[in-house]
């Protein structure tokens, strides 16, 4: 495996990149369709109880997935960034739990389950029990950037037992929670209550300045553990702009310049944010996404194709098949690098999802100022 060249160091979204962790998607042949995975896309999935707990993949979509990817690590080498990969899944285990048992998920999303800040990795807390255990797969990446002089943490690990999720977001926009609250194929921890559960992907880094998207009681006890560990940021709380994650709605591209998926979502900004130049994407329609309804669903909406990476100020790595995006961002005076993406609402991530930045040019700067 190839070790980290530079140390840890990242604390924006656009500054240069130097050295970047893409996702594997090997073995990534279905979705374990636990209550953990139905409720985190509740949003976009309406559960089908035909289809049972696991949603089997097409191999020729595996097999698609894995080209396109390769495609991403091939144009990211192109533009100078080093690459760095975790270790492939060979063989999906089952994770058993006292409280729950599931299929482990490939570490493809993996700005998912870390946050880099600063010269520090944060492990995450995962909302998906399959996922409790991705991060090992990037681990012998990390120690050699801990043997390069980078802060390592881990927030606490969730049991993830039944009733650790809180559903109050779910509750609030009257969603149907029939068959996912009482799973009896969990058990409960008499006692717990809600637990510290977060995404590194509900963070934007604006220099020292952290925009966190705050939805339920879980999300609350890690906005607070945040604050409280790494009270160097500032911290800013989003109420809810989304269920999680927010890199398909506030995209940071330079200082002065922010992608936003609607105007609805302005006002929820910070108000140093409101007065730089916000740009708008062009509507997708359903109709341009490949069609999975003959095996399954989408795990996101229509808007993830703004999952966009820059790798400077200037240049911005954007889904091939989205021309009227690609010229919207051209219009603000980017350079566009079109990468092929076909299934990412299939597979659940974007450019943006698939990559962990270590390695930025920028430094703790106050771009709110």
């Amino acid at each position: 495996m190839t070790q980290p060249s530079h140390s840890i160091n990242s604390f924006d979204e656009w500054t240069r990149l130097e050295e970047v962790i893409v996702g594997d998607p090997a073995s990534y042949t279905s979705h374990h369709l636990d209550t953990s995975f139905q409720l985190f896309y509740l949003d976009n999935v309406t559960p089908d109880p035909s289809i049972g707990r696991e949603l089997a993949i097409p191999s020729r979509l595996v097999d698609e997935l894995a080209e396109d990817v390769d495609g991403f690590v091939q144009a990211l080498g192109d533009l100078g960034v080093r690459v760095l990969r975790p270790q492939p899944v060979t063989d999906r285990a089952t994770i058993c739990s006292p409280w729950w048992n599931a299929v482990e998920t490939p570490p493809l999303n993996v700005r998912d389950q870390t946050i880099v800040l600063g010269d520090t990795i944060v492990e995450t807390a995962p909302h998906i029990r399959g996922r409790v255990f991705e991060n090992d797969y990037l681990k012998p990446l990390f120690y050699g950037y801990l043997a390069r002089g980078c802060g390592w943490l881990a927030m606490p690990r969730p049991a993830l037992a039944r009733a650790s999720l809180d559903t109050g977001y779910h509750d609030a926009h009257d969603f149907d929670l029939t068959g996912l609250v009482e799973d009896p194929a969990t058990r409960p921890i008499p006692g717990l209550g809600h637990e510290l559960i977060f995404d590194g992907a509900q963070c934007m880094r604006f220099g020292l300045d952290i925009l966190v998207n705050i939805a339920n009681a879980n999300h609350r006890l890690g906005f607070d553990w945040l604050r409280r560990t790494l009270p160097q940021f500032r911290w800013h709380r989003l109420d809810a702009v989304a269920d999680s994650h927010i890199d398909s709605i506030i995209v940071p591209l330079r200082p002065g310049l922010l992608m936003l998926r609607s105007p609805d979502y302005l006002n929820t900004l910070p108000e140093p944010l409101q007065r730089w130049d916000i740009m708008y994407p062009p509507e997708q329609d359903e109709s341009v996404f490949p069609d999975y309804s003959d095996f399954g669903f989408n795990l996101t909406s229509r808007y993830i194709d703004i999952n966009v990476l820059s790798v400077d100020e200037e240049t911005v790595i954007v889904n091939s098949l989205c021309p009227d995006l690609m010229r919207t961002l051209e219009k603000h005076g980017l350079t566009v690098v079109p990468v092929q993406h076909r299934h990412r609402r299939l597979f659940g991530g974007g450019f943006h999802c698939f990559t962990l930045d270590t390695a930025r040019a920028g430094t703790a700067e106050d771009y709110f100022a």
